[in-house]
């Protein structure tokens, strides 16, 4: 399973599901099911019905009811970044949050912990930084560069 259910939290793989069905959203105007996106990512509905819930609640997706429901993009591809999809899932640097967590025991813990929340805020920093160059467009020209 993709999702933690312990704290709520998104795996990098359900991250790059994530990314990869909002690229599908923006080849299309037309409203596409969970059903469908889940096996264009080889993936299992009901998980990526909740992947998807998560983009929805952020106001990245939009989820249209009813028997020929679905979702689309509730933005243009353009002003979609990697970085919102992040925040969007709850991400969190995995490294900092186990290098903060080793010092709980250790005879300097308090010292060793302030020094590794501020590396770890470093890092996640960087990281949105990064994220926010690629947009969901971007990405699907790339993507679908060699494509007609």
């Amino acid at each position: 399973m993709h999702l933690n259910k312990k704290n709520h939290t998104v795996t990098p793989s359900a991250f790059g599901l994530a990314i990869q069905g909002l690229v599908l959203l923006s080849m299309s105007d037309n409203v596409r099911s969970s059903k469908e996106i889940a096996n264009m990512m080889k993936s299992g509905t009901t998980f990526m019905r909740r992947v998807i819930g998560q983009l929805v609640r952020a106001n990245l997706v939009e989820a249209r009811e009813g028997r020929d429901g679905g979702y689309l993009l509730a933005k243009p591809a353009s002003s979609i970044t990697v970085a919102d999809v992040y925040r969007a899932l709850q991400m969190h640097n995995p490294l900092g949050s186990g290098m903060v967590d080793s010092t709980l025991d250790c005879e300097r813990g308090a010292s060793v912990r302030s020094l590794f929340q501020e590396l770890s805020s470093q890092v996640e920093e960087s990281t949105l930084h990064v994220f926010k160059q690629y947009t969901i467009e971007r990405i699907a020209a790339e993507v679908f560069k060699n494509e007609v």
